[in-house]
């Protein structure tokens, strides 16, 4: 039979034991306001992270070629091989001795390395510049306002099934009306970013020296300065029959003046000893 001061020992070693520890037993803290702020901003920040960078492509290339019209031609050609289409012609014709034409043409965003590569290709290279613009804050923007913009709609459709006085249908009228104005502003700002993103766009501006006039044959070169001098003399004899014209029509006006200075001459004479 053990010792009742053994017996006692044990029950106090082993109620120790059997107690939670005081972290244990207090109850959990509620969640602070500020706490729940913080935590979907959190949120909110890791959401645009994870948005992928909307890129907005546009590029310039200066060329030398040897035909402009040939190289705008085969331009055009593989622009809308890649399934793009041209936007802008510029056609400065022959400056001094230089020949310059500029082509804007857009084509799809993966196309734009294959395009400028064939378009370096059509002589010799002079500069060449890619830029590059993010619009994708501009497109989150844009999104979030046309969402607050149609619940509003939402509200103000709402309000409107509501019974009232035709003043305040009238307000309700007008004030949707205007949200409405407003999503379709946005919305054609949505629709311009998306197609900026989707579609580059390529400025190319060529320039050939006149050599390319030296290629062709003499007859041709004559007939060309034959078309030259008669439309010349053309024009030079439309110019002498138009004076004619003008001199015909205000002869009496200088007949009288001719004869004015006539007497006034004879008179001076006759007053001369």
């Amino acid at each position: 039979m053990k010792p009742l001061w053994f017996s006692l020992i044990l029950a106090l070693i082993t109620g120790c034991t059997a107690l939670p520890p005081k972290a244990a037993r207090e109850p959990t803290a509620p969640v602070t306001q500020a706490e729940a702020l913080f935590t979907t901003q959190v949120a909110k920040s890791a959401d645009t992270a994870k948005i992928q960078p909307q890129l907005a492509k546009t590029a310039q290339v200066s060329l030398e070629v040897d035909s402009v019209d040939k190289s705008a031609e085969q331009a055009v050609g593989w622009t809308r091989q890649a399934g793009g289409e041209v936007l802008n012609l510029t056609d400065n014709g022959t400056k001094g001795e230089v020949r310059r034409l500029s082509l804007e043409v857009q084509v799809p965003a993966p196309q734009l390395d294959a395009v400028l590569a064939q378009f370096s290709t059509l002589g010799k290279l002079e500069s060449r510049e890619v830029t590059a613009e993010d619009v994708s804050n501009q497109l989150v923007d844009v999104g979030a306002r046309l969402r607050n913009l149609r619940k509003s709609e939402e509200l103000l459709l709402k309000i409107m099934e509501r019974s009232g006085s035709v003043g305040d249908v009238l307000k309700v009228t007008q004030e949707l009306s205007q949200v409405r104005e407003q999503i379709e502003q946005l919305e054609a700002q949505r629709v311009n970013l998306l197609n900026r993103v989707r579609f580059s766009r390529i400025r190319l501006h060529l320039t050939s020296p006149m050599v390319e006039n030296a290629g062709r044959s003499i007859p041709e070169r004559l007939g060309e300065t034959w078309q030259q001098a008669t439309s010349t003399l053309g024009n030079v004899t439309v110019g002498l029959v138009q004076l004619a014209l003008w001199l015909l029509v205000f002869s009496p006006y200088l007949l009288v003046a001719g004869l004015v200075g006539w007497l006034v001459r004879r008179r001076w004479r006759a007053s001369r000893p």
